[in-house]
């Protein structure tokens, strides 16, 4: 029993300190949670949340061969460093900040689509994430795996509520200003994993053709 715990605690220590490294999911919550506030951040969390349960269906239910393989992952990689290069661009390109920090959106379409869909496309562009899931509870596949999940996902999220609690703290603080220097800092973010994806891609496809030769 205490071997169990001490290995559950374990796994929660290492999903909050996977999800606490800097990327674009965490980057996405902060900013949104600086730019309109708390129901932003727990928006965009929610999308994230979806990408997760879609890369833990699919260790969950054994179809994680599925996008292991270097043709799926060259593609599936290619595919997102597309689409973060798109958020990226689309940051890097947009007018100045005119937010007001004191005003929360109320729209359910933006919340919608801005947030919680975003969220989810962002966490599922990379498709080295269900890496991290499998290797992390590949000790736990023959026993105890809805628990490992569970706890998984909490260490997860409590890294992820921190930083909303955090960003809905510094947003006092943050003018439109420094905002804008947020949002450049974000593009470039997302430019270097876009890059790293197509690195990844590339190798992928080199990885297919030279078997094949």
């Amino acid at each position: 029993m205490e071997s169990l715990i001490l290995e559950l605690s374990t796994l929660f220590i290492v999903g909050f300190i996977g999800a606490l490294t800097p990327g674009p999911d965490i980057l996405f919550v902060l900013r949104n949670t600086i730019s309109f506030g708390t129901k932003a951040g727990f928006s965009s969390l929610f999308g994230i949340f979806c990408g997760w349960l879609v890369f833990i269906s699919l260790i969950y239910f054994g179809f994680a061969h599925l996008i292991n393989g270097a043709l799926s992952q060259g593609i599936l990689s290619c595919i997102g460093g597309f689409y973060l290069f798109y958020v990226a661009f689309a940051l890097l390109r947009k007018p100045k900040n005119t937010i007001d920090f004191h005003l929360h959106l109320q729209t359910s379409k933006t919340f919608f689509y801005d947030f919680i869909l975003k969220g989810f496309l962002l966490n599922l562009s990379n498709p080295k994430a269900i890496l991290f899931f499998a290797v992390i509870i590949t000790p736990f596949m023959n026993q105890y795996l809805e628990i490992s999940l569970l706890v998984l996902l909490c260490g997860l999220f409590f890294t992820f509520i921190l930083v909303i609690m955090l960003g809905v703290f510094f947003r006092k603080f943050i003018n439109n200003t420094f905002f804008d220097k947020i949002d450049k800092i974000c593009g470039i973010v997302f430019i270097l994993f876009g890059i790293l994806l197509f690195i990844s891609s590339y190798q992928s496809f080199q990885l297919v053709f030279f078997n094949e030769i």
